[in-house]
């Protein structure tokens, strides 16, 4: 595993892509890393979902809910 989360964010153009890129220059964390991968529409639109098999025991059986009045 790479990461455990992944933010994406749809930019018109090549300069707001610098602009953001530089932003998160900004802001690395201190004691982390950032990848910044940058895509094309033609390229996005080339992804593939890839999905398994669906089976009963992965739905929670039963769940316990609290409510406060």
């Amino acid at each position: 595993m790479l990461q455990y989360s992944v933010y994406c964010r749809v930019c018109n153009g090549y300069d707001a892509v610098k602009k953001h890129e530089n932003r998160l220059n900004k802001n690395i964390p201190d004691n982390g890393s950032i990848r910044l991968l940058t895509i094309t529409e033609k390229q996005y639109e080339s992804m593939r979902i890839l999905l398994g098999n669906y089976v009963q025991a992965d739905t929670p059986v039963s769940y316990e809910q609290l409510t406060l009045l």
